[in-house]
């Protein structure tokens, strides 16, 4: 289950523009087709995680559960957690230089230094 959230859990924008970290605690039942038919945030954080959190427990299925024969309902509780993705960045420096004329004597070259910052998401 960690690894299905894991993989499908987007983070929501509202959250990464205000930088919001922190754990979604939500219960959930699960009727005896193994549908999840009921979601409660008990602890919520917002800027659209406790939405997400809800849409991954709500896409969640599980094996039919029986006691005696019977299809039972269950009721289960949850923790998400979002922590913001870290970001890494690499930095070159790199300065132009015009070509030397082979007619004329060039004059000197203006030397500018220019700054790229490469964001690369990085994969758990």
């Amino acid at each position: 289950m960690i690894k299905f959230i894991n993989e499908n859990l987007k983070y929501p924008k509202e959250a990464l523009e205000n930088k919001v970290e922190g754990t979604v605690k939500l219960e959930y039942v699960i009727d005896g087709q193994g549908k999840i038919v009921k979601v409660k945030i008990l602890k919520g954080i917002g800027f659209g995680c406790d939405d997400e959190a809800i849409r991954l427990v709500k896409s969640l299925v599980f094996e039919k559960a029986y006691n005696r024969g019977l299809n039972t309902r269950t009721k289960r509780s949850l923790q998400i957690h979002f922590k913001l993705p870290k970001k890494t960045g690499v930095k070159m420096q790199y300065q132009l230089v015009s070509k030397k004329s082979e007619t004329k004597q060039p004059t000197p070259p203006k030397s500018r230094t220019y700054q790229i910052t490469v964001n690369i998401p990085s994969k758990k």
